[in-house]
């Protein structure tokens, strides 16, 4: 059996392969209602069975931790619940502000633009780029001009302005995030800021898709940019996991912004082999 067209397996991250018990839950699930909100996604191609519902397995591991709140359908804000106080990032849920937790046990990823730091810095930096390349009339200087004139800009661009950007601030290394480990002395779920890698430079997926993701949903915030943006991703049993961002545009077209793989692009255009691979259940 391959994967699917151009995916790296080196860029992926490992999913206890060869341990035939990697996949077992043992606590008990915390929500049924959450666990139906992300179906397993059977692949039509090379007899892989890439599988949504990694928030799910997060909601069923933590189910016995004294720091999880278990959602309580009454707050559309906190559809996955509360980790150590904060909301947990999971599909199409609020990415800043919560925390993004890995389908393993590994450091809890806080995105947090409130605080002053590295995070809300890149925003402000590159919103500054973006009104500064963006092509405006003179008229379009006052400030709902130059909206619409950056979400015009976005819209064309978005994919080469998203590579480059996290490709500049955060570059794929696994070596910063083992030696963060280390330093921080982070035990399993353990939080950590986003900015800890800002700062050192490197991450893997987990970690450019909290920042492209807060990114581009403070964009659409504050009016810069429209659409929804959704932190989505799949694992296959015993062999890896993997997360991106999708991006869908004002018009209702899904993009696909994944930095770890250099996949850009809007889904409908892929071939079949990777289209699946990101793809929703009913896409």
């Amino acid at each position: 059996m391959s994967w699917p067209t151009g995916i790296n397996l080196d860029r992926l991250e490992p999913d206890s392969r060869g341990n035939p018990d990697s996949d077992i839950v043992e606590a008990v699930d915390a929500s049924g209602a959450a666990l139906e909100t992300e179906i397993i996604v059977e692949s039509l191609s090379n007899g892989w069975s890439a599988q949504a519902g990694n928030t799910a397995h997060v909601l069923a591991r933590l189910g016995n931790h004294t720091g999880f709140e278990p959602p309580t359908g009454d707050d559309p804000e906190t559809p996955y619940g509360r980790y150590l106080g904060r909301p947990i990032i999971g599909r199409d849920s609020r990415i800043d502000g919560g925390v993004y937790i890995g389908r393993k046990p590994r450091e809890a990823i806080v995105v947090d633009m409130a605080q002053p730091g590295l995070l809300y810095n890149v925003y402000s930096n590159w919103l500054i780029e973006l009104q500064k390349q963006a092509p405006m009339w003179p008229w379009q200087h006052i400030t709902s001009g130059r909206k619409r004139a950056v979400q015009r800009y976005l819209d064309l661009h978005m994919a080469t302005l998203c590579r480059a950007l996290v490709s500049r601030v955060l570059p794929f290394d696994r070596h910063v995030v083992a030696q963060v480990a280390e330093e921080h002395t982070l035990g399993p779920d353990d939080k950590v800021r986003l900015d800890v890698y800002l700062r050192r430079r490197g991450g893997v997926c987990r970690h450019q898709v909290c920042l492209l993701g807060a990114l581009l949903e403070r964009l659409v915030d504050e009016g810069w940019a429209e659409g929804h943006v959704s932190i989505d991703r799949k694992f296959v049993p015993r062999q890896y996991s993997h997360a991106w961002v999708r991006w869908v545009d004002g018009e209702g077209k899904v993009w696909i912004l994944d930095a770890a793989q250099d996949v850009w692009g809007a889904l409908e255009a892929f071939e079949p082999e990777r289209r699946w691979f990101y793809a929703r259940d009913d896409e």
